[in-house]
């Protein structure tokens, strides 16, 4: 039996794995369709040609109508920027610096392989759409998550620590448009983390 258990183990991780490439890919073609056309042509036929996803997947996994593709895609995407579902691995600001590179490095790469979704980010931010109430419910939830952090580790009250960290928000969105727009990423790349870490030394004590 446990030799049985190990092929069937193997099969459901891949099966988890292609499930979220699916999410990612689907999600990808959703902002791509509203960057250049807008949401209203948004359509479960568009969103399966562009992403090479079956419409039967689509229906199944994100939703039956324009709203449902739109909201599950604006969530998915939002989420990238405000990764705050990983506790700070420490009480030390050693341990607090490295989450908020390992944070912004995640963040990087995904815009990276898809700059639409910073455009978007700021395209809809402030805004009443569906993409624009996800925006909002993920910043809050990572200031929220940041600032208590600091708080806890750092000993900031509360109000410096929400500021420190709506400071590091604001330039990491600024440092990524940068990176999503520029015709040599690579080089704004390199300069956002160098400048981001630089911040992070400062706010965590280290300089």
């Amino acid at each position: 039996m446990a030799a049985d258990k190990k092929p069937r183990n193997i099969r459901q991780m891949k099966q988890t794995r292609n499930k979220s490439e699916k999410y990612f890919v689907v999600s990808r073609a959703i902002l791509e369709i509203i960057e250049k056309e807008g949401p209203a042509k948004v359509s479960h036929s568009e969103v399966a040609r562009l992403s090479k996803v079956s419409r039967a997947w689509i229906y199944e996994y994100m939703g039956k109508n324009r709203e449902d593709l739109i909201d599950t895609a604006s969530e998915l995407f939002a989420s990238y920027f405000t990764r705050s579902n990983v506790d700070v691995e420490g009480n030390t600001a050693k341990a607090l610096k490295t989450h908020l590179e390992n944070s912004q490095e995640i963040a990087l790469q995904k815009i990276i392989d898809t700059p639409v979704i910073i455009k978007l980010y700021f395209r809809f931010r402030g805004t009443a759409t569906p993409m624009g109430v996800a925006i909002k419910k993920y910043e809050k939830h990572w200031l929220d998550f940041m600032s208590a952090n600091f708080t806890r580790i750092m000993g900031l009250d509360e109000n410096k620590a929400v500021s420190v960290c709506r400071a590091i928000l604001t330039l990491r969105l600024g440092y990524f448009h940068r990176v999503a727009t520029s015709p040599n990423s690579a080089k704004e790349t390199l300069e956002a983390k160098e400048g981001l870490n630089l911040l992070y030394s400062h706010v965590c004590g280290e300089n």
